[in-house]
Protein backbone atom coordinates (compact mmCIF):
# COMPACT_ATOMS: atom_id res chain seq x y z
CA UNK A 1 0.00 0.00 0.00
CA UNK A 2 1.39 3.51 -0.95
CA UNK A 3 1.76 5.55 2.14
CA UNK A 4 -0.20 8.50 2.95
CA UNK A 5 2.59 10.99 2.70
CA UNK A 6 1.09 11.11 -0.72
CA UNK A 7 -1.80 13.31 -2.01
CA UNK A 8 -4.47 11.26 -3.59
CA UNK A 9 -2.99 12.49 -7.17
CA UNK A 10 0.32 11.48 -6.47
CA UNK A 11 -0.98 7.85 -4.85
CA UNK A 12 -3.13 7.28 -8.38
CA UNK A 13 0.07 8.03 -10.59
CA UNK A 14 2.30 6.13 -8.51
CA UNK A 15 0.22 3.16 -8.54
CA UNK A 16 0.01 3.06 -12.50
CA UNK A 17 3.89 3.80 -12.63
CA UNK A 18 4.74 1.03 -10.21
CA UNK A 19 2.69 -1.15 -12.24
CA UNK A 20 4.24 -0.02 -15.55
CA UNK A 21 7.79 -0.40 -13.81
CA UNK A 22 6.88 -4.39 -12.78
CA UNK A 23 6.40 -5.18 -16.62
CA UNK A 24 9.35 -3.03 -17.92
CA UNK A 25 11.31 -4.76 -15.04
CA UNK A 26 11.05 -8.07 -16.61
CA UNK A 27 11.57 -6.87 -20.10
CA UNK A 28 14.99 -5.43 -18.85
CA UNK A 29 15.77 -8.64 -16.70
CA UNK A 30 14.89 -10.23 -19.68
CA UNK A 31 17.01 -8.77 -22.31
CA UNK A 32 19.50 -6.04 -21.31
CA UNK A 33 22.23 -8.47 -19.40
CA UNK A 34 22.27 -11.04 -21.94
CA UNK A 35 22.00 -9.10 -25.24
CA UNK A 36 26.07 -8.95 -25.18
CA UNK A 37 26.40 -12.50 -24.16
CA UNK A 38 23.86 -13.85 -27.33
CA UNK A 39 25.52 -11.35 -29.27
CA UNK A 40 29.23 -12.97 -28.45
CA UNK A 41 28.56 -16.41 -27.44
CA UNK A 42 25.57 -17.00 -29.98
CA UNK A 43 25.84 -15.34 -33.55
CA UNK A 44 29.85 -15.04 -32.86
CA UNK A 45 30.40 -11.20 -32.88
CA UNK A 46 33.59 -9.86 -33.49
CA UNK A 47 35.16 -7.05 -31.13
CA UNK A 48 34.05 -4.41 -33.78
CA UNK A 49 30.28 -5.57 -34.11
CA UNK A 50 30.36 -5.49 -30.15
CA UNK A 51 31.74 -1.69 -30.09
CA UNK A 52 28.96 -0.57 -33.21
CA UNK A 53 26.49 -2.55 -31.14
CA UNK A 54 27.29 0.00 -28.12
CA UNK A 55 27.67 3.06 -30.13
CA UNK A 56 24.20 2.44 -31.69
CA UNK A 57 22.58 3.74 -28.55
CA UNK A 58 25.00 6.98 -28.52
CA UNK A 59 24.17 7.67 -32.50
CA UNK A 60 20.35 7.27 -31.10
CA UNK A 61 21.01 9.70 -28.11
CA UNK A 62 22.21 12.30 -30.62
CA UNK A 63 18.46 12.88 -31.42
CA UNK A 64 17.05 13.26 -28.39
CA UNK A 65 17.21 17.27 -29.15
CA UNK A 66 15.19 16.72 -32.56
CA UNK A 67 12.37 14.11 -30.51
CA UNK A 68 12.10 16.85 -27.50
CA UNK A 69 11.57 19.90 -29.93
CA UNK A 70 8.89 17.63 -31.83
CA UNK A 71 6.70 17.66 -28.76
CA UNK A 72 7.15 21.48 -27.89
CA UNK A 73 3.78 22.88 -26.83
CA UNK A 74 2.48 19.15 -27.06
CA UNK A 75 1.57 16.79 -24.30
CA UNK A 76 4.38 14.97 -23.58
CA UNK A 77 2.66 11.65 -22.69
CA UNK A 78 2.22 10.33 -26.40
CA UNK A 79 6.17 10.82 -26.48
CA UNK A 80 6.50 8.24 -23.81
CA UNK A 81 4.13 5.86 -24.52
CA UNK A 82 4.17 5.28 -28.12
CA UNK A 83 7.99 5.28 -28.64
CA UNK A 84 8.79 3.12 -26.13
CA UNK A 85 5.84 0.93 -27.55
CA UNK A 86 7.89 0.39 -30.69
CA UNK A 87 11.35 0.19 -29.11
CA UNK A 88 10.29 -3.01 -27.24
CA UNK A 89 8.24 -4.61 -29.46
CA UNK A 90 11.13 -4.59 -31.82
CA UNK A 91 12.21 -7.84 -30.17
CA UNK A 92 9.44 -9.68 -31.33
CA UNK A 93 11.39 -9.94 -34.65
CA UNK A 94 14.25 -11.81 -32.76
CA UNK A 95 13.33 -15.18 -33.84
CA UNK A 96 14.13 -14.28 -37.48
CA UNK A 97 17.11 -13.61 -36.96
CA UNK A 98 20.21 -15.39 -37.38
CA UNK A 99 23.38 -12.78 -37.77
CA UNK A 100 25.09 -10.63 -35.03
CA UNK A 101 24.54 -7.73 -37.60
CA UNK A 102 21.20 -9.10 -37.48
CA UNK A 103 20.63 -8.73 -34.20
CA UNK A 104 22.83 -5.35 -33.96
CA UNK A 105 20.08 -4.04 -35.92
CA UNK A 106 17.34 -5.17 -33.49
CA UNK A 107 19.06 -3.20 -31.20
CA UNK A 108 19.44 0.07 -33.00
CA UNK A 109 16.10 0.08 -33.60
CA UNK A 110 15.61 -0.44 -30.10
CA UNK A 111 17.54 2.22 -29.28
CA UNK A 112 16.57 4.71 -31.76
CA UNK A 113 12.87 4.84 -30.69
CA UNK A 114 14.08 4.60 -26.82
CA UNK A 115 16.12 8.03 -27.29
CA UNK A 116 12.53 9.64 -27.45
CA UNK A 117 11.58 8.50 -23.86
CA UNK A 118 13.75 10.49 -22.09
CA UNK A 119 12.86 13.82 -22.54
CA UNK A 120 9.40 13.32 -22.60
CA UNK A 121 9.69 11.03 -19.17
CA UNK A 122 11.58 14.01 -17.47
CA UNK A 123 9.12 16.30 -18.72
CA UNK A 124 5.79 13.84 -17.00
CA UNK A 125 7.58 13.47 -14.02
CA UNK A 126 8.22 16.70 -13.14
CA UNK A 127 4.19 18.02 -13.56
CA UNK A 128 2.90 14.35 -11.72
CA UNK A 129 5.08 14.66 -8.77
CA UNK A 130 5.67 17.41 -6.40
CA UNK A 131 8.84 18.59 -5.97
CA UNK A 132 9.15 18.14 -2.39
CA UNK A 133 8.39 14.13 -2.95
CA UNK A 134 9.77 13.49 -6.15
CA UNK A 135 12.80 11.95 -5.11
CA UNK A 136 10.83 9.78 -2.46
CA UNK A 137 8.05 9.19 -5.22
CA UNK A 138 10.43 8.02 -7.57
CA UNK A 139 12.70 5.77 -5.01
CA UNK A 140 9.61 3.58 -4.66
CA UNK A 141 9.12 3.26 -8.08
CA UNK A 142 12.47 1.88 -8.26
CA UNK A 143 12.17 0.16 -5.40
CA UNK A 144 9.27 -1.63 -6.60
CA UNK A 145 10.71 -2.81 -10.13
CA UNK A 146 13.89 -4.17 -8.02
CA UNK A 147 11.89 -6.26 -5.46
CA UNK A 148 10.57 -8.03 -8.35
CA UNK A 149 13.89 -8.01 -10.52
CA UNK A 150 15.47 -10.09 -7.73
CA UNK A 151 13.42 -12.75 -8.65
CA UNK A 152 13.79 -12.41 -12.04
CA UNK A 153 17.69 -12.46 -12.32
CA UNK A 154 17.87 -15.68 -10.27
CA UNK A 155 15.42 -17.37 -12.19
CA UNK A 156 16.64 -15.48 -15.67
CA UNK A 157 19.85 -17.54 -16.62
CA UNK A 158 17.84 -20.61 -16.40
CA UNK A 159 14.95 -19.65 -18.40
CA UNK A 160 17.69 -19.33 -21.45
CA UNK A 161 19.21 -22.36 -20.16
CA UNK A 162 15.85 -24.11 -21.04
CA UNK A 163 14.06 -21.91 -23.72
CA UNK A 164 16.65 -20.02 -25.48
CA UNK A 165 17.39 -16.47 -26.04
CA UNK A 166 14.87 -16.18 -29.20
CA UNK A 167 11.58 -17.49 -27.57
CA UNK A 168 12.31 -15.11 -24.44
CA UNK A 169 12.80 -11.94 -25.98
CA UNK A 170 9.88 -12.36 -27.71
CA UNK A 171 7.86 -12.38 -24.55
CA UNK A 172 10.04 -9.80 -23.19
CA UNK A 173 8.75 -7.66 -25.52
CA UNK A 174 5.58 -8.31 -25.36
CA UNK A 175 5.70 -7.21 -21.32
CA UNK A 176 7.24 -4.57 -22.37
CA UNK A 177 4.90 -3.41 -24.72
CA UNK A 178 2.09 -3.89 -21.81
CA UNK A 179 4.77 -1.66 -19.71
CA UNK A 180 4.44 1.35 -22.59
CA UNK A 181 0.03 1.18 -22.46
CA UNK A 182 -0.35 1.02 -18.80
CA UNK A 183 1.89 4.39 -18.69
CA UNK A 184 -1.51 5.51 -21.19
CA UNK A 185 -3.53 6.18 -17.47
CA UNK A 186 -1.36 8.50 -16.38
CA UNK A 187 -3.42 12.02 -15.69
CA UNK A 188 -0.33 14.53 -16.64
CA UNK A 189 -1.39 18.16 -15.49
CA UNK A 190 -1.25 20.96 -18.01
CA UNK A 191 2.19 23.48 -17.36
CA UNK A 192 1.63 26.42 -15.00
CA UNK A 193 0.31 29.79 -16.62
CA UNK A 194 3.11 31.03 -18.66
CA UNK A 195 5.49 28.05 -18.13
CA UNK A 196 6.35 26.22 -21.33
CA UNK A 197 8.62 24.05 -22.29
CA UNK A 198 11.55 26.07 -24.48
CA UNK A 199 12.24 25.03 -28.31
CA UNK A 200 15.07 22.52 -28.18
CA UNK A 201 17.02 23.40 -31.22
CA UNK A 202 20.59 23.32 -31.55
CA UNK A 203 21.63 27.36 -31.84
CA UNK A 204 18.99 27.31 -28.67
CA UNK A 205 20.63 24.69 -26.90
CA UNK A 206 24.49 26.25 -27.55
CA UNK A 207 23.30 29.60 -26.29
CA UNK A 208 22.10 27.35 -23.07
CA UNK A 209 24.94 26.20 -22.09
CA UNK A 210 27.22 29.10 -22.83
CA UNK A 211 24.61 31.27 -20.57
CA UNK A 212 24.04 28.51 -17.65
CA UNK A 213 27.61 27.68 -15.89
CA UNK A 214 25.98 25.75 -13.58
CA UNK A 215 24.55 23.34 -15.99
CA UNK A 216 27.93 23.87 -18.28
CA UNK A 217 29.67 22.47 -15.50
CA UNK A 218 27.43 19.76 -14.42
CA UNK A 219 27.77 18.64 -18.10
CA UNK A 220 31.62 18.48 -17.94
CA UNK A 221 31.68 16.10 -14.66
CA UNK A 222 29.12 13.90 -16.88
CA UNK A 223 30.72 14.15 -20.14
CA UNK A 224 34.03 12.56 -17.97
CA UNK A 225 31.50 10.20 -16.09
CA UNK A 226 29.85 8.94 -18.86
CA UNK A 227 32.80 8.49 -20.99
CA UNK A 228 34.27 6.32 -18.84
CA UNK A 229 31.51 4.14 -18.56
CA UNK A 230 31.10 3.62 -22.60
CA UNK A 231 34.89 2.65 -23.30
CA UNK A 232 34.19 -0.28 -21.14
CA UNK A 233 30.82 -1.87 -23.12
CA UNK A 234 33.16 -3.92 -25.72
CA UNK A 235 35.11 -5.18 -23.12
CA UNK A 236 32.23 -6.10 -20.55
CA UNK A 237 31.26 -9.33 -23.21
CA UNK A 238 34.88 -10.48 -24.25
CA UNK A 239 35.73 -10.64 -19.99
CA UNK A 240 32.85 -12.63 -19.31
CA UNK A 241 32.76 -15.00 -22.03
CA UNK A 242 36.92 -14.72 -23.25
CA UNK A 243 38.44 -14.42 -19.68
CA UNK A 244 36.26 -15.51 -16.94
CA UNK A 245 34.08 -17.89 -18.88
CA UNK A 246 30.58 -16.97 -17.27
CA UNK A 247 27.93 -19.08 -18.14
CA UNK A 248 24.41 -17.61 -18.21
CA UNK A 249 23.48 -18.71 -15.02
CA UNK A 250 25.82 -17.11 -13.43
CA UNK A 251 24.79 -13.70 -15.15
CA UNK A 252 21.22 -14.06 -13.41
CA UNK A 253 22.68 -14.89 -10.32
CA UNK A 254 25.13 -11.76 -10.42
CA UNK A 255 22.17 -10.19 -11.80
CA UNK A 256 19.71 -11.14 -8.69
CA UNK A 257 22.62 -9.34 -6.07
CA UNK A 258 22.06 -6.34 -8.58
CA UNK A 259 18.60 -6.21 -8.03
CA UNK A 260 19.32 -6.49 -4.26
CA UNK A 261 21.39 -3.79 -4.88
CA UNK A 262 19.08 -2.05 -6.43
CA UNK A 263 16.73 -1.97 -4.07
CA UNK A 264 18.87 -0.55 -1.17
CA UNK A 265 19.82 1.84 -3.84
CA UNK A 266 16.20 3.31 -4.59
CA UNK A 267 15.52 4.02 -1.13
CA UNK A 268 19.01 5.60 -0.40
CA UNK A 269 19.13 8.11 -3.42
CA UNK A 270 15.61 9.20 -3.05
CA UNK A 271 15.83 10.05 0.60
CA UNK A 272 19.16 12.12 -0.21
CA UNK A 273 17.89 13.59 -3.11
CA UNK A 274 15.10 15.13 -0.97
CA UNK A 275 16.93 15.38 2.51
CA UNK A 276 20.27 16.77 1.16
CA UNK A 277 20.17 17.68 -2.52
CA UNK A 278 20.09 16.08 -6.21
CA UNK A 279 23.73 17.02 -6.68
CA UNK A 280 25.25 15.79 -2.99
CA UNK A 281 23.85 12.64 -4.31
CA UNK A 282 25.29 12.84 -7.82
CA UNK A 283 29.01 13.38 -6.06
CA UNK A 284 28.25 10.36 -4.06
CA UNK A 285 27.48 8.45 -7.06
CA UNK A 286 29.97 9.45 -9.28
CA UNK A 287 32.67 7.87 -6.91
CA UNK A 288 30.90 4.58 -6.68
CA UNK A 289 30.83 4.54 -10.07
CA UNK A 290 34.85 5.05 -10.48
CA UNK A 291 34.81 1.63 -8.55
CA UNK A 292 33.11 -0.33 -10.91
CA UNK A 293 35.67 -0.53 -13.36
CA UNK A 294 38.48 -1.21 -10.63
CA UNK A 295 36.97 -4.40 -9.61
CA UNK A 296 36.55 -5.66 -13.20
CA UNK A 297 40.56 -4.76 -13.46
CA UNK A 298 41.56 -7.10 -10.79
CA UNK A 299 38.73 -9.68 -11.67
CA UNK A 300 40.07 -13.42 -11.70
CA UNK A 301 36.90 -15.35 -11.30
CA UNK A 302 33.62 -14.54 -11.92
CA UNK A 303 32.41 -14.34 -8.18
CA UNK A 304 34.82 -11.27 -8.47
CA UNK A 305 32.34 -9.75 -9.74
CA UNK A 306 29.37 -9.27 -6.98
CA UNK A 307 31.15 -6.38 -6.03
CA UNK A 308 30.72 -4.84 -9.32
CA UNK A 309 27.52 -6.01 -9.50
CA UNK A 310 26.42 -3.87 -6.63
CA UNK A 311 28.51 -0.75 -7.39
CA UNK A 312 26.74 -0.74 -11.43
CA UNK A 313 23.51 -0.93 -9.45
CA UNK A 314 23.58 1.50 -7.47
CA UNK A 315 25.01 3.83 -10.57
CA UNK A 316 22.47 2.49 -12.93
CA UNK A 317 19.69 3.55 -10.37
CA UNK A 318 21.35 6.32 -9.27
CA UNK A 319 21.45 7.77 -13.33
CA UNK A 320 17.52 6.82 -13.86
CA UNK A 321 16.58 8.68 -10.48
CA UNK A 322 19.61 11.42 -9.54
CA UNK A 323 20.94 12.51 -12.92
CA UNK A 324 16.95 13.35 -13.81
CA UNK A 325 16.33 15.17 -10.55
CA UNK A 326 20.03 17.24 -10.64
CA UNK A 327 19.03 18.88 -14.18
CA UNK A 328 15.46 18.87 -13.39
CA UNK A 329 16.57 20.82 -10.20
CA UNK A 330 19.20 23.11 -12.20
CA UNK A 331 16.55 23.39 -14.80
CA UNK A 332 13.58 24.53 -13.73
CA UNK A 333 9.95 23.15 -15.13
CA UNK A 334 10.21 25.81 -17.92
CA UNK A 335 13.33 23.97 -19.31
CA UNK A 336 13.08 20.55 -18.20
CA UNK A 337 13.11 18.48 -21.35
CA UNK A 338 15.52 20.56 -23.30
CA UNK A 339 18.05 20.20 -20.25
CA UNK A 340 17.43 17.12 -20.22
CA UNK A 341 17.63 16.75 -24.05
CA UNK A 342 21.07 18.17 -24.08
CA UNK A 343 22.40 16.20 -21.67
CA UNK A 344 21.00 12.84 -23.86
CA UNK A 345 22.61 14.72 -26.91
CA UNK A 346 26.01 14.61 -25.09
CA UNK A 347 25.67 11.23 -23.91
CA UNK A 348 25.30 10.47 -27.47
CA UNK A 349 28.39 11.93 -28.85
CA UNK A 350 30.39 10.09 -25.93
CA UNK A 351 27.84 6.67 -26.42
CA UNK A 352 29.26 6.93 -30.65
CA UNK A 353 33.27 7.66 -29.24
CA UNK A 354 32.92 5.69 -25.76
CA UNK A 355 32.78 1.98 -27.31
CA UNK A 356 34.78 2.81 -30.48
CA UNK A 357 37.71 4.08 -28.83
CA UNK A 358 36.90 1.47 -25.88
CA UNK A 359 37.45 -0.82 -28.93
CA UNK A 360 40.68 0.72 -30.28
CA UNK A 361 42.58 0.51 -26.50
CA UNK A 362 41.19 -3.26 -26.81
CA UNK A 363 43.00 -3.93 -29.58
CA UNK A 364 46.48 -2.23 -28.95
CA UNK A 365 46.61 -2.65 -25.06
CA UNK A 366 44.50 -5.68 -23.68
CA UNK A 367 40.94 -5.49 -21.96
CA UNK A 368 42.15 -4.62 -18.84
CA UNK A 369 43.70 -1.28 -19.94
CA UNK A 370 40.07 -0.07 -20.92
CA UNK A 371 39.26 -0.43 -17.09
CA UNK A 372 42.23 1.75 -16.08
CA UNK A 373 41.56 3.98 -18.80
CA UNK A 374 37.55 4.20 -17.88
CA UNK A 375 38.55 4.30 -13.42
CA UNK A 376 40.82 7.41 -14.06
CA UNK A 377 38.20 9.69 -16.43
CA UNK A 378 35.43 8.46 -13.92
CA UNK A 379 37.15 9.47 -10.57
CA UNK A 380 37.51 12.99 -12.75
CA UNK A 381 34.21 13.16 -13.85
CA UNK A 382 33.54 13.06 -9.68
CA UNK A 383 36.40 15.45 -8.94
CA UNK A 384 34.88 17.77 -11.03
CA UNK A 385 31.72 17.47 -8.94
CA UNK A 386 33.16 18.14 -5.89
CA UNK A 387 35.92 21.01 -6.35
CA UNK A 388 34.39 22.84 -9.29
CA UNK A 389 30.24 22.91 -8.50
CA UNK A 390 29.76 25.47 -6.59
CA UNK A 391 25.69 25.67 -7.03
CA UNK A 392 23.94 24.52 -4.88
CA UNK A 393 20.49 23.68 -4.76
CA UNK A 394 18.57 23.63 -1.44
CA UNK A 395 16.84 20.74 -0.42
CA UNK A 396 12.80 21.12 -0.18
CA UNK A 397 11.17 21.17 2.98
CA UNK A 398 9.76 17.25 3.35
CA UNK A 399 6.09 17.72 4.12
CA UNK A 400 3.72 14.44 5.72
Amino acid sequence: MIGSEFNPETRRALRIDISATLLLTVFAGLTGPFIGLVLRRDLGATPLQLAVTSSACGGCLLLSLLWARSFHGRPPLPYLVWPGFLARGVFLLVPFVSSAWAFAGIVIVRDFFGAAVGPAQAAVVERIYPRAQRGRALGLVRMAGAVLGIGLALGAGQLFDLFGYRSIFVAAGLLGMAASLRLRRLCVPEPEEGATEAPSGLRDAWQTVREDHAFRRLLIASFLFGFGCWIQTPAHPLLLVDVLRVSASQVGLLGAIAAVAGLVGSAYWGLLVDRKSSLEALRVMYFLGGMTPLVYYIAWSPWVLVASSVTDALVSVGLELVWMMAVIDVAGPQRTAQYVAIGATLAGVRGIAGPLVGGLVIHAFGIHAVYLLAAILIFSGTWVVGRELRVRVPAPVLTR
